[in-house]
């Protein structure tokens, strides 16, 4: 970045310079527009060939006017198309989306049979009906992860 890039585009003067006048101007614009595809630079240099085509009166200027309209009315068509197609798209979506739920909930209830408060039966696992019921003093208190057990061992040694 130490030294200025060499300009990719070289223009060069072929011939002596000759001042267009707004009646060529108005001509070239004319021809290069029906080259360009729709975009908005078209539409203002529709809106400049309008405006320089009304200023040497080769066109009327309700004739711009409407053209002008025109613009306005096909930019306003196309939005609300675009609209239209993405409403129905999103319609698509949420539609597609419920149906994926409801198939899900036909799947689970299949799946799951009937068991109580919520438990899910799955593979390898018991069944919340299968431990029985559980009372006070019927867990043991052997687990090696938790400290307090290493001290009732010890009470219960030291006795």
């Amino acid at each position: 970045m130490d030294r200025q890039l060499k300009s990719p585009l070289l223009i060069e003067t072929i011939g002596k310079p000759t001042k267009l006048s707004s009646k060529d101007t108005f001509a070239h614009l004319q021809n290069f527009l029906h080259s360009l595809p729709p975009c908005p630079s078209r539409t203002q240099l529709e809106r400049l060939t309008d405006a320089l085509g009304v200023e040497i009166g080769s066109i009327l200027p309700a004739e711009g006017e409407r053209r002008e309209a025109e613009r306005v009315a096909a930019r306003a068509a196309a939005r609300a198309e675009r609209r239209r197609v993405r409403e129905i798209e999103e319609e698509e979506r949420k539609r597609e989306e419920m149906e994926g739920m409801v198939e899900g909930l036909e799947e689970d209830e299949e799946e799951d049979g009937e068991l109580e408060n919520g438990a899910v039966e799955a593979e390898g696992e018991e069944q919340m009906d299968d431990r029985g019921d559980v009372e006070y003093g019927d867990v043991v208190d052997e687990d090696e992860d938790e400290p307090d057990n290493e001290d009732a061992k010890m009470e219960q040694d030291d006795e």
